[in-house]
C-alpha cells in the first residue's frame, strides 16, 4: 500500500462524475516512485500536486476576474485562495487545520524553486539536494491536505446514494451524532454519509455486528 494511497481511492471513486481529476493520479504516482532516489522530483511534484488542484477548485467554485494574475501567484497564495472557496462552500469545511498548514505549502513551494529537477535546469552536482525523510514527510502533507480539500470539494456535489438510504438507519446515526456532537452544524452522521461515505459503511458494518453479538447473548 503506498503513501498515497487514500488520496488516488478518493480521485478514482469520483471518476464517473469527475473524471478530469483522474490527470493527476500519474503525478501522484511519480512522487512516490521517486521518494528514495530522487527526492527532490517528489518535492516537485508534490509542490505541482498543490498548484494544479488547489487552481482547479478556484477556476470551478469561483473563478478570478484575473486569470493570468491568479497563474503568476505563489503557491501558497493559491492554495489559500482554494480553501476560502472551499468554506464560503461548504458549512463543514474546517478552514483553520488545513490554513495552518499554508506555512509546509509554503515551503515545498521553495524547496521546489530552489532545488527542481524538472522546471528548473540544474548544473550538476547540485550544490543542494533533499533527502527521502524530507520527501517523506512532504509526501504525507501533501496527501493529508489535498484528500481533505478534495473530499471537501466533492461533498459540494454530491453523488447519488440511495444504495444504502441514510434515514434507513435511524439507531446508528442517532449513536454517531451522540458520540460525535457538532454544536451548531449539521448533524455529523450526515456530514459522514455525504462526504466519506465508504467510511460510514464500514462504521454502519461494526455497529450491527456489535449488535447483534449483544443480541445473541
Amino acid at each position: 500500500m503506498t503513501l498515497m494511497h487514500t488520496l488516488v481511492e478518493l480521485i478514482e471513486r469520483r471518476s464517473p462524475e469527475e473524471s478530469d481529476f483522474r490527470y493527476y493520479i500519474p503525478i501522484i504516482e511519480k512522487a512516490e516512485e521517486n521518494e528514495i532516489h530522487h527526492p527532490d522530483i517528489t518535492i516537485e511534484c508534490c509542490a505541482s500536486l498543490f498548484q494544479g488542484i488547489s487552481k482547479t477548485i478556484v477556476y470551478r467554485l469561483d473563478p478570478p476576474a484575473d486569470k493570468k494574475q491568479f497563474e503568476n501567484e505563489s503557491i501558497q497564495r493559491q492554495v489559500k485562495a482554494a480553501l476560502k472557496c472551499l468554506s464560503a462552500s461548504d458549512d463543514l469545511f474546517e478552514a483553520a487545520f488545513p490554513t495552518a498548514a499554508e506555512n509546509m505549502v509554503r515551503i515545498v513551494g521553495e524547496l521546489r524553486n530552489a532545488r527542481g529537477d524538472i522546471s528548473h535546469g540544474r548544473v550538476v552536482p547540485k550544490e543542494l539536494q533533499s533527502d527521502r525523510s524530507l520527501a517523506r514527510l512532504v509526501l504525507n502533507v501533501t496527501e493529508s491536505l489535498l484528500r481533505y480539500m478534495l473530499a471537501s470539494y466533492f461533498a459540494l456535489k454530491p453523488v447519488d446514494l440511495e444504495q444504502v438510504p441514510y434515514d434507513d438507519n435511524a439507531d446508528f446515526n442517532e449513536y454517531l451524532d451522540e458520540l460525535n456532537p457538532l454544536e451548531g452544524k449539521p448533524l455529523y452522521s450526515r456530514a459522514l454519509y455525504e462526504q466519506f461515505y465508504e467510511d460510514y459503511l464500514v462504521q454502519l458494518g461494526i455497529f450491527k455486528d456489535a449488535d447483534g453479538d449483544v443480541e445473541e447473548a
